[in-house]
């Protein structure tokens, strides 16, 4: 029995660049380096402002989720894309900067410059109610060779942004941490650090993967499958010469479900990116991603949103403000829709076989099953779960779901059930 994707309406919310101390901590840094060459270039004009979030913008976000339902009855979930560790700027000394390697804060820590009271408390409690679910992004963002060789050689713009804890210049943005310009070596470890960062500060696996500013190669793509990242991000908008983009964009439109030697590629992106601009005008705003939407569902495909973190954490509260506003029109116009709220590991499972589940913080999960009415699903329970309370029946008198030996078994019709755990 195949899922029939055009009816399930499903969005994923995929937002990358969470955790990452960049481009600027404060008004006074961005007052400093506004005038250097990479804040001056589109991007720059875009990002310049942006910051690091805080515990006000996650609340901020997880209210505009909250009063919204998608087509199923269920909150939409905020993929966050996020960045782990961050330079540790004081053990970084000029002129020399005499490191083998980058030196590192892991998230939770951060550098002097970017603190931010409350944040960790607010996405803990966001990710409980099941509005906030983070995936891996990358370890530092940063083309690490690359920075520290500018940083070396004295260039400009790398010293001044560094003055002001920011590692903005023209030779990171023209790079990327896993940029197949960086030594191998480096990326290897790198990614192998990220995962165990990432374990470390959510308790589990990352299940999805994006690779900063889809800068990477085959053999990158294989080395992160190797150590268990089979759920790419981005694939169709890897980091290539502008028609060869245009190509394989409008090819991988074509491929859904790529699944193939246990790797999974999500579909084209649709870009999702008010600016500030509550209207959220033009190619990137709410009437595009409305329509892109629904051409995704006609398609059969799940439509995969992409907005980035500058949108909603910024220096200028009312450009947030205004973004938050754009991004509840949106929101509203799917759920109007019928839209269902995933996220990208839910949809592999319901590709691979038409049911899945996700974790609500540490109380219970979500549970969707529309395949065979009733059949036994079974899949492992959170360490020192013992029971289950079962919500969501649907009318549905003979459902049960069970725990025994660590397992939970369910038998359930067609539908969505909310799964609450009971400790001894």
């Amino acid at each position: 029995m195949n899922l029939d994707w055009h009816r399930l309406k499903a969005v994923v919310l995929e937002s990358d660049d969470w955790g990452l101390c960049a481009w600027v901590p404060d008004d006074r840094a961005h007052r400093a380096l506004a005038l250097l060459p990479a804040f001056r270039t589109a991007a720059g004009l875009r990002y310049g402002r942006s910051t690091l979030e805080r515990a006000t913008d996650v609340t901020a976000l997880c209210e505009v989720l909250r009063g919204l339902r998608g087509g199923d009855g269920y909150l939409p979930v905020w993929q966050a894309n996020t960045i782990v560790a961050n330079p540790d700027y004081e053990a970084l000394e000029p002129p020399l900067f005499p490191v083998t390697e980058l030196p590192l804060r892991m998230l939770p820590d951060l550098p002097s410059r970017w603190q931010r009271p409350g944040l960790w408390d607010a996405v803990r409690a966001a990710e409980a109610d099941g509005l906030w679910w983070a995936e891996l992004h990358g370890l530092h963002h940063l083309p690490e060779t690359t920075w520290l060789n500018a940083l070396r050689r004295g260039q400009d713009d790398a010293r001044r942004a560094l003055e002001h804890q920011s590692p903005i210049g023209l030779a990171v943005e023209a790079s990327g941490e896993y940029d197949p310009s960086e030594p191998r070596e480096v990326r290897a470890r790198d990614l192998r650090r990220a995962i165990a960062a990432f374990h470390e500060l959510f308790g589990r696996m990352p299940t999805s993967f994006c690779p900063p500013d889809y800068r990477f190669d085959e053999w990158f793509a294989n080395e992160a499958a190797s150590l268990g990242l089979t759920t790419l991000q981005g694939r169709a908008e890897q980091a290539a010469p502008r028609l060869w983009q245009i190509l394989r964009r409008n090819w991988a439109g074509l491929q859904f479900p790529d699944l193939a030697n246990g790797r999974f590629n999500l579909p084209p992106r649709i870009a999702f990116e008010p600016g500030g601009d509550a209207a959220a005008p033009g190619p990137r705003g709410l009437e595009a991603a409305v329509r892109r939407a629904r051409e995704a569902w006609q398609h059969g495909q799940p439509a995969i949103v992409s907005t980035h973190r500058m949108n909603y954490a910024h220096l200028d509260e009312p450009w947030a403000e205004r973004s938050r506003t754009a991004l509840r029109a949106l929101l509203s116009q799917l759920c109007a829709d019928g839209a269902v709220f995933l996220i990208d590991h839910e949809v592999r499972q319901l590709v691979e076989h038409n049911w899945s589940v996700r974790p609500l913080g540490g109380r219970g999960a979500l549970l969707r099953h529309y395949g065979v009415p009733r059949e036994d699903l079974r899949f492992a329970a959170p360490e020192g779960v013992t029971g289950v309370r079962l919500r969501g029946t649907q009318g549905d008198a003979k459902a049960e779901v069970t725990v025994a030996n660590g397992e939970v078994t369910a038998r359930v019709n067609v539908g969505e059930y909310l799964l609450e755990w009971t400790h001894a």
